[in-house]
């Protein structure tokens, strides 16, 4: 498989988005991780992601919300398998990041946004834990802090309204597939046609043979109000 990541900051003054690409006996683990309100969750996530590789997506997840619940900041988590006979994917996802995948049938994959502005069954559970929704924001309580996702990693002062479980997907790749694992700043630069956007990603990578760098570029130049973040797989 071939591998490529790229990121920038956008026109942000600070960097919030780390990603990982790593390559084990039994295949590649790909994450990305979209912080906010700090750094501190993001970067654990990073630095701790080697020593759990070879475990599910699933269970990454699981054994990291355990270590970062307690803290203020929070974390998008996006992360992918793919072993090394380039058989299947398995996804595992927690926030807005999302996952593309051009699968063995030819049809694209797109995870689902656990996001409160865009995904109003997200919204309406998240509001049946406790929480309320204003302005495209969640909040457990009327003098705390709002954020846009359902699920995330940290957020320790939303921690009863927050949604702690990924949703888990495997499917089928073939010879002709590709994976993207991004953060929303590539497919939501303007902040208004994600969908649009990911069509247009979709066409860059299969009628342009377009790369991270390629994908990333195309965010900057909208311009992104975000930092942005790519890893492409082509098999």
């Amino acid at each position: 498989m071939k591998i490529t990541h790229a990121q920038a900051k956008g026109r942000r003054s600070y960097m919030e988005d780390f990603h990982n690409v790593i390559e084990t006996e039994k295949g590649a683990v790909l994450a990305v991780w979209d912080g906010h309100g700090g750094t501190e969750v993001a970067e654990y996530c990073t630095q701790t992601l080697p020593m759990l590789s070879l475990y599910t997506p699933q269970e990454i997840i699981a054994s990291l919300n355990v270590a970062t619940r307690h803290m203020h900041s929070g974390s998008t988590a996006s992360i992918v398998f793919i072993p090394k006979d380039e058989s299947r994917v398995d996804i595992a996802v927690l926030g807005d990041s999302p996952v593309i995948a051009k699968l063995a049938d030819g049809s694209i994959f797109v995870s689902e946004e656990h996001n409160v502005r865009t995904n109003m069954a997200e919204s309406d559970a998240a509001i049946a834990r406790g929480g309320f929704v204003n302005s495209g924001y969640l909040f457990a309580s009327y003098s705390g802090q709002g954020l846009q996702m359902s699920r995330a990693l940290g957020d320790m002062e939303l921690d009863r309204v927050l949604l702690r479980t990924p949703e888990v997907f495997s499917h089928v790749l073939g010879k002709d597939s590709w994976v993207l694992v991004c953060t929303d700043g590539a497919v939501d630069p303007g902040h208004g046609a994600p969908k649009t956007n990911i069509a247009a990603i979709v066409r860059m990578i299969e009628e342009e043979d377009a790369d991270a760098q390629d994908i990333v570029d195309r965010a900057l130049a909208v311009p992104t109000r975000d930092n942005v973040t790519a890893i492409l797989v082509r098999l």
